[in-house]
């Protein structure tokens, strides 16, 4: 099993260097131990690129993703919220993995009589949740999660449902009992800004491919600063 991390780049406004080097730390910590999970179950090396980060509108970043997707790949969509402070840390992440990717893993899996929608779901629960983790580690938080939504083929209609969203409430509970708090900010729009962070991550023996995505919301922006910030004074101090 090993990680081997490639060259990548980011460019971004509205937040310093080294506000952007605590959440891409924070990320490259979270997929690197969610990669070696699976450079465990394929038995073979995964090779990661570094994050790339960006600010945007939402709309445009979810027309990148449809036009780079479309129906060409599964979906595995997990919505989260700061359960201390939901207008400050909330989004979603974004596990894409092209059909015959899938269909690759599916069979390399296969003595466990799994579905492809079952494995997706683990995958996702299990690279994503420790992306997640990781963030909420950095800023000393809690993030309450759902359980990831599997989408075969739905990569379009995803994209497009949050797109359509105006609250990112959920009510009740999920099977591992979190409860998902109501949002209590305002309305999402398509202008809004996102903070998008991409990494890419593949195999040579059986060119399993797939991408990781974040979308941190930033309609509150300032408080996000002060999470940030707040994580840089306690690494410096320690």
């Amino acid at each position: 099993m090993s990680l081997v991390i490639l060259h990548g780049r980011w460019r971004l406004s509205s937040l310093s260097e080294l506000e952007l080097d605590l959440l891409t730390e924070a990320f490259n910590i979270g997929l690197g131990m969610g990669s070696a999970v699976l450079s465990e179950l394929l038995g073979e090396e995964v090779l990661v690129t570094v994050p790339s980060l960006n600010v945007l509108p939402k709309r445009p970043a979810i027309d990148a993703c449809h036009l780079r997707f479309g129906t060409t790949a599964h979906t595995i969509r997990q919505a989260f919220l700061d359960s201390r402070n939901t207008s400050a840390l909330s989004g979603d992440a974004f596990l894409f993995v092209p059909q015959a990717s899938s269909q690759a893993i599916t069979e390399h899996l296969s003595g466990s009589e799994i579905n492809e929608a079952e494995i997706l779901s683990e995958l996702g629960n299990l690279i994503l949740h420790a992306c997640l983790a990781s963030l909420a580690d950095m800023m000393e938080t809690e993030l309450d999660s759902q359980l990831p939504e599997v989408h075969l083929n739905r990569t379009a209609d995803v994209l497009i449902g949050i797109a359509r969203e105006k609250n990112r409430a959920s009510s009740g509970r999920d099977g591992l009992g979190i409860t998902l708090r109501e949002n209590s900010r305002r309305p999402t729009h398509l202008q809004d800004k996102v903070l998008q962070l991409d990494v890419h991550f593949k195999t040579f023996t059986r060119e399993i491919t797939g991408e990781v995505m974040l979308f941190l919301d930033l309609s509150k922006l300032p408080d996000l600063k002060v999470h940030i910030r707040d994580a840089i004074h306690r690494l410096t101090v320690a």
